[in-house]
């Protein structure tokens, strides 16, 4: 009977995409339309780290990180350039990897950041990357943002999305 085979196609198929989506979700990337037009990042809490590290930033919808800023341009590189193909960015328990660029990851404060990644990761409302800012730091300093809320349609335009696996 056709229309049974079909039927146990589609439950298998159900089930392989469930398995996907709890792993892997798809990621909304946008930048600004003219160079280093971004919107604030908004109140938080900063996880500090000396200069060597990540500085996370927490908030209630949304996650942050500021990079040392000889590792700013590679990341930039590969999350937020405009290459053709979709950056996968992979997040395990002791390392961050997107395209060419790695990150160990050691220290409490990381461990801490990437909790909240796996917490906005987690929930199923749409996720969007952008770059922020925030008075409180050094001028020029662009924040990576993952958050739940889209950016404002006035700065950013969306730019093709990317996957974040967890590991």
């Amino acid at each position: 009977m056709p229309g049974c085979c079909t039927l146990q196609l589609r439950q298998v198929c159900t089930a392989c995409i469930l398995a996907c989506v709890s792993s892997q979700r798809k990621v909304q990337r946008y930048a600004a339309y003219f160079k280093g037009w971004c919107q604030a990042f908004g109140e938080h809490e900063n996880l500090s780290r000396e200069e060597h590290g990540i500085n996370w930033l927490l908030a209630r919808h949304q996650v942050g990180f500021i990079l040392p800023e000889k590792l700013t341009k590679a990341l930039y590189r590969e999350v937020l350039g405009k290459q053709r193909e979709s950056p996968k960015l992979t997040i395990s328990q002791d390392c961050v990897r997107v395209g060419q660029f790695h990150y160990r990851l050691s220290a409490t404060e990381d461990q801490l950041g990437i909790d909240a990644l796996r917490q906005i990761v987690g929930n199923p409302d749409d996720l969007y990357l952008y770059l922020t800012y925030h008075f409180l730091y050094q001028s020029g300093t662009r924040i990576i943002t993952l958050s739940r809320k889209q950016p404002l349609a006035i700065i950013y335009k969306q730019i093709s999305p990317m996957y974040i696996e967890l590991g």
